[in-house]
């Protein structure tokens, strides 16, 4: 097959001419007598010298005159290979150059190309290959203590599928999330389930969470910063959160931590797309896909002026809120045995859970959610001699704080029973039912001295069932 020479339509031989001139760096032809037949402009700029007075010069006669000290031009005609050195002579600063030989079918020089680059270029690039060298260490290192991308999503509740389902559904745009609900109740595991399910699931997912930077950290931690922007700054300068996030999803947790000052700074940056280091003259344009999650009422904080209501309404586009563990007991089991599954590898063990373990499991309040049960089974697996899990036996669970707790809130419950209309007259079949099963629980936990596992039992139904029936029928207007 012959050579393919591409012809670009109305582009001619001026246009050419043209282009030449206007690249960033010199370009200069000589023959295989080492006459120069070809140079742009730059170079009679850089060798400050005319025209005329290099037409028709050979490469000897520009080392002879001066205005070259060496030449990897003449080089290359020894080596006939490329040759690379920094040109010294009437030149301002040496040009780092590249001669490259091009021979006919003999192997002859037919003629050499020297070209050069802008030394403010190179320096620019290197400059970009180090900073992203950086970045990358950087994100590798921060990555590293941020596993888990692909921790299971556990739903086998009726709200969580729901939750889930809705997840996965906005996942497909790029609106930012908002995620509330408890400490504990999995946030972040629903974010990373946003972003495994997105068109950026290839890229990067960066965890933050606010509560953990300290103020004075804040800024440089998630704007980065240039060399020399303050006494202690990295000296090749850093890069923040919102940079190490481009392209990927950024997950900004307890995100009501964040101090008033700055959250305008975050309102900007969501707006524009735009992030400036500190110390940087020019901003940056980062493209992320933004997840907050927080435990606090933030419409709340924006009414006591803790928060800019501005950024709340900013970050909930799309709010989520997480049901506690206690709310969802069909996820309790499930999840139990998913975390106790993934602490059998870690630790290389098989163990189960006992009977009675399960039951404790089931009829716990959870107050601190899934963080909650996740200590307590590790600490059960690695204070147990035996290989099935007793509580009783292998963990001190705090029974008088979970008691304190659990008749807390059966106080409130019989109160809340109790303040409701108990009056079955004129009232529909179903709403008399419903009447008389709120009196026979309230009865029933009278009798129980308002202990719901005791009276769940008495009526020989399950404590979370129980629950469940108690707050539909203390929601539930009966007139």
């Amino acid at each position: 097959m012959g050579v393919v020479y591409m012809y670009i339509e109305g582009f001619g031989f001026k246009k050419l001419l043209k282009t030449l001139d206007n690249l960033p760096g010199t370009i200069l032809i000589v023959d295989k007598n080492m006459k120069i037949t070809y140079f742009n402009k730059i170079v009679c700029e850089i060798f400050k010298t005319s025209p005329d007075k290099l037409i028709g010069s050979t490469m000897d006669m520009l080392l002879e005159q001066g205005i070259l000290i060496n030449s990897p031009t003449k080089e290359s005609f020894s080596t006939k290979k490329l040759t690379i050195d920094y040109v010294k002579g009437v030149m301002d600063v040496p040009i780092l150059t590249y001669s490259t030989p091009i021979l006919n079918e003999n192997g002859d020089i037919e003629y050499v190309i020297a070209l050069s680059i802008d030394e403010i270029l190179v320096e620019h690039i290197s400059k970009l290959m180090v900073d992203e060298r950086y970045n990358s260490g950087l994100l590798l290192d921060y990555l590293s203590q941020n596993t888990g991308m692909n921790v299971p999503v556990v739903a086998e509740s009726h709200t969580m599928k729901e939750l889930l389902s809705f997840a996965r559904k906005v996942s497909a745009t790029d609106s930012t999330v908002l995620l509330t609900g408890e400490t504990g109740t999995g946030k972040e595991v629903v974010a990373k389930y946003i972003h495994n399910n997105s068109m950026r699931s290839s890229e990067v997912f960066i965890s933050v969470n606010c509560a953990a930077i300290p103020n004075d950290l804040m800024e440089s931690e998630f704007f980065g910063y240039n060399s020399g922007a303050f006494t202690g700054a990295n000296k090749e300068g850093k890069a923040g959160f919102f940079e190490l996030a481009d392209h990927g999803t950024l997950f900004l947790d307890e995100i009501g931590e964040m101090p008033i000052q700055l959250q305008s700074k975050f309102l900007r940056i969501l707006e524009t797309g735009e992030v400036k280091r500190l110390g940087a003259e020019i901003s940056k344009k980062i493209d992320i896909r933004l997840i907050a999650a927080t435990n606090r009422d933030l419409y709340q904080m924006c009414h006591n002026g803790t928060f800019r209501e501005d950024l709340y309404y900013r970050l909930n586009v799309i709010p989520i809120k997480i049901p506690p563990l206690r709310e969802r007991p069909d996820d309790i089991l499930p999840l139990a045995k998913s975390i106790l599954s993934e602490f059998n590898k870690k630790y290389n063990v098989t163990k189960i859970f006992s009977h009675e373990t399960i039951k404790r499991l089931m009829t716990y309040n959870w107050p601190g959610n899934v963080r909650e049960l996740r200590n307590v089974i590790e600490r059960l697996i690695l204070v147990s001699d035996s290989s099935i899990l007793d509580f009783s036996t292998c963990y001190p669970f705090n029974n008088d704080k979970a008691k304190e707790s659990d008749q807390n809130k059966n106080a409130n419950i019989i109160n809340t029973l109790k303040t409701s209309t108990d009056s079955a007259d004129g009232l529909s079949l179903r709403e008399k039912l419903n009447a008389y099963e709120k009196h026979i629980i309230l009865t029933t936990l009278d009798e129980c001295d308002g202990n719901v596992a005791k009276a769940a039992e008495t009526l020989k139904i399950h404590k979370s069932a129980l629950y469940r029936k108690i707050d539909t029928l203390k929601n539930k207007k009966l007139s």
